[in-house]
């Protein structure tokens, strides 16, 4: 039975049947066998994805703030813009409305400086007595009246300036009329003498006429 044991048979006469093999833990081997992998567990699996979802909501996050950030930026430059669109509209206004004030200060100075010298080359007033004088009077179109004693002699450009210099209405808009016979003067006959256009009564009324 030992020699049985330590040679692998079994002794003659003996009521084993069956051939003696050595137990599978003592036959040789290539390599031990390698365990199947197990599938992870339900817990490290909702792990996972509860990491892969909170980094995809951090990107998300991440994103929306590049956006409002971008979005930020723009709109800040938008109204940079339009505060120096602003700026040059309102410096460019402010020039406009100082060119127009310099521009009527010096229209004015030229109107008075061409009323003034009108004023100064009026003839001088003839007295009542001379008879050569006549005395022109003219109803404004406001209703008040207007005269002065002019010379037969002098030009009709003389009772213009008289009238403009009064400042009641702005030279080259009106004419001189004579109701009866009618007749109307305007500043194109002014080299004309009072005499050749027939103003040659001791007295004679007048009106303007707007043009």
């Amino acid at each position: 039975m030992l020699e049985a044991a330590m040679f692998g048979g079994i002794p003659e006469g003996t009521g084993y049947n069956f051939a003696y093999a050595p137990h599978q833990f003592m036959q040789a081997q290539g390599r031990y066998p390698r365990p199947a992998p197990r599938p992870p567990s339900p817990s490290l699996e909702a792990q996972r994805l509860i990491r892969e979802q909170q980094d995809d909501e951090y990107l998300a996050a991440l994103q929306a703030d590049r956006e409002k950030e971008l979005k930020a930026k723009a709109e800040a430059e938008a109204r940079r813009v339009e505060e120096e669109a602003a700026k040059r509209a309102a410096l460019e206004e402010e020039r406009r409305k100082e060119e127009e004030a310099r521009r009527r200060l010096e229209e004015e100075q030229e109107f008075e400086r061409q009323l003034a010298a009108k004023e100064a080359s009026l003839p001088q007033e003839p007295s009542s007595s001379d008879e050569n004088a006549i005395t022109l009077l003219v109803r404004m179109p406001d209703g008040s009246r207007r005269g002065r004693r002019f010379l037969k002699s002098d030009k009709l450009e003389s009772l213009f300036d008289f009238i403009d210099i009064g400042r009641a209405v702005k030279p080259g808009t009106y004419r001189v009329v004579r109701p009866y016979p009618r007749r109307a003067f305007s500043d194109g006959e002014g080299s004309l003498t009072l005499n050749d256009l027939g103003l040659a009564s001791k007295q004679e009324a007048l009106f303007l006429e707007l043009i």
